[in-house]
């Protein structure tokens, strides 16, 4: 993944387990979010995963509107840069109110 691992020492409370060098994904994601993220979020594993599945899940929807239109770009009009970027569909649904 390109991403970087946390050390035996972050993974410490896992020990008495043996799970500090071999750890179960599960615990590891959420070690992860613990340690990186302060349990707000996930980390870059735990994302991954969750954004990977989502992709796959919309790429096998064989009516997903970009599986029929595979040349579809948005067109809303950009208010940052030249390329159409999530914010701004947050701003256009009112979401978002740009800067003034």
């Amino acid at each position: 993944m390109g991403v970087q691992v946390l050390t035996p020492e972050q993974l410490a409370e896992l020990a008495p387990f043996g799970m500090e060098t071999s750890t179960p994904l599960w615990s590891y994601i959420l070690k992860e979010a613990e340690v990186l993220e302060n349990g707000l979020r996930m980390g870059p594993v735990g994302s991954r995963i969750v954004g990977e599945v989502f992709i796959g899940l919309l790429k096998a929807d064989k009516d997903f509107y970009l599986t029929v239109n595979k040349s579809w770009k948005p067109t809303l009009p950009s208010t940052k840069s030249v390329d159409f970027q999530i914010t701004d569909l947050l701003t256009f649904v009112g979401v978002v109110h740009p800067l003034q």
